[in-house]
């Protein structure tokens, strides 16, 4: 019988508030600047810019816990930064990263409000409005997603 512990990397998720994730994992998918990237275990090194989307990790259960509970998946709202993808262990940083299983209705509710302040701004650029409107997608399929 083949072990989790083989199957699985280290994870790690550091945003402006400090270290929001330090975990082992099976997988990990974080949004690229230029798509969203899957990483399993023995990925090959990469560094990769930081877009703005959902990052999905499935946390191992420990083994050690009276009832080890089964992989769980992680959600994080990303917006910008890097990962760096080397030796089975992926490290985000963040330029902002909210863990979304504390979010609620109401923090959900400002962010949306904020964002909708930003694109009022008539001084965005066209990439500034561009981000600002992907950022109100994001939001509003989280919303959506935490409904059901």
């Amino acid at each position: 019988m083949v072990s989790t512990e083989q199957k699985t990397f280290h994870c790690e998720l550091i945003g402006p508030t400090g270290k929001l994730l330090d975990c082992r994992t099976g997988s990990v998918v974080f949004p690229a600047h230029d798509g969203q990237v899957g990483v399993l275990v023995d990925h090959m090194p990469m560094l990769s810019q930081l877009g703005l989307g959902v990052m999905k990790v499935a946390t191992a259960s420990a083994g050690h816990e009276e009832a080890p509970s089964p992989e769980t998946e992680l959600r994080f709202l990303i917006d910008g930064g890097f990962a760096l993808v080397a030796e089975n262990s992926v490290t985000i940083i963040a330029y902002n990263a909210l863990a979304l299983r504390d979010v609620t209705a109401e923090a959900l509710e400002s962010l949306l409000d904020t964002t909708s302040r930003n694109l009022a701004s008539p001084g965005l650029s066209p990439a500034q409005r561009a981000h600002e409107n992907e950022r109100m997608r994001t939001l509003r399929n989280i919303a959506e997603s935490l409904k059901t």
